[in-house]
Order: structure tokens, then C-alpha cells, then sequence
């Protein structure tokens, strides 16, 4: 399938979900915030709100997707990316069958995926929230909140146990 412009970069996501196994050893301190409990990742994933505004996680991440869509809603129907539909499926399938370890948030896991590889077929390789989202979990952490007022401030993650 091709996915537009910037094909190789979804088919990178793809590729990522067949595994789920660390790619990258890419420096996320600078904008991540490291912990090692997972009763305090499923918090902070769905009952903490962060800043001000009192967004949950789902609520940042569903605004940054927003964005994304309203980006592809403004391309004319000759340049929106194709076949983005049987992305979810792909994550879905991939993800199940590889990764046991985060059961508990298979759906953000899923969706995490999804977005970032929609974002990829609009953006490509920019340096936004999902492709941080994405160097996360290449790294081998899971993101599940945001430490501070968002936009200011950095994500929360959960590293990856790499035990069987």
C-alpha cells in the first residue's frame, strides 16, 4: 500500500509495531520525564489531569490530533495520503500479537501507533509531538502523561520492562 509522500516513514511505524522491541538508543531525557511503576502509569494515563486547563492525557492527545487532521482536511482529495484507514487494523494485529507486556493499555498502544503514522503521511519526519511520542517508544518507554501545563512542559513515560 502507499500512504503518500512520505511512504517509508509509515511503513517505519509499521515496521516498529511487527516488533516492539527497542530501536533506537535516542536521548529522550531532554523532553521526557522517566518512571518505573506501572499502578503510577495507568494514573497518569487515565485519571491524572495536567496544567491549568485540566487535560487528561487522552485530552492532549486527542488535541494534537486535531491539528493533524485538520491538516489532511485541507489538502485538496488528489493530495491526501491513501490507505490510511487499514492503519488501525495493522497496529491492532501487530501490536497483539507482540507486545503482552502493556495488556493494560493495549488501546492507547494501538492509537498511539495510528497517530503517529498519520502524522508521518501528512508532516513526515518533523519534530512535533508525535514524532516525540514515537522516539518514546522507540526507545523503549511508554507514553502516558505530561509533567506540567502542557504545552509547556515534558511527557511521562514508562520504561519498557525487556523481561519476558
Amino acid at each position: 500500500m502507499k500512504y503518500g509522500h512520505y511512504h517509508h516513514l509509515v511503513e517505519e511505524v509499521i515496521d516498529f509495531s511487527k516488533m516492539f522491541k527497542p530501536l533506537a538508543s535516542n536521548d529522550i531525557c531532554y523532553f521526557t520525564k522517566i518512571i518505573n511503576d506501572k499502578i503510577k502509569a495507568k494514573y497518569h494515563a487515565y485519571e491524572e489531569v495536567f496544567g491549568e486547563d485540566e487535560y487528561t492525557w487522552k485530552d492532549i492527545r486527542e488535541n494534537e490530533m486535531s491539528e493533524v487532521w485538520g491538516d489532511i482536511y485541507g489538502l485538496n482529495d488528489d493530495q491526501k495520503p491513501q490507505d490510511l484507514d487499514v492503519l488501525l487494523e495493522f497496529f491492532s494485529e501487530n501490536v497483539r500479537s507482540v507486545s503482552a507486556e502493556f495488556n493494560i493499555f493495549f488501546e492507547d498502544v494501538v492509537a498511539d501507533l495510528n497517530n503517529c503514522a498519520i502524522n508521518r503521511a501528512i508532516n513526515g519526519n518533523t519534530h512535533n509531538f508525535f514524532e516525540k511520542l514515537f522516539e518514546i517508544y522507540k526507545a523503549g518507554y511508554f507514553p502516558c502523561g505530561w509533567d506540567g501545563d502542557f504545552p509547556n512542559g515534558s511527557f511521562i513515560a514508562l520504561k519498557i520492562d525487556s523481561k519476558p
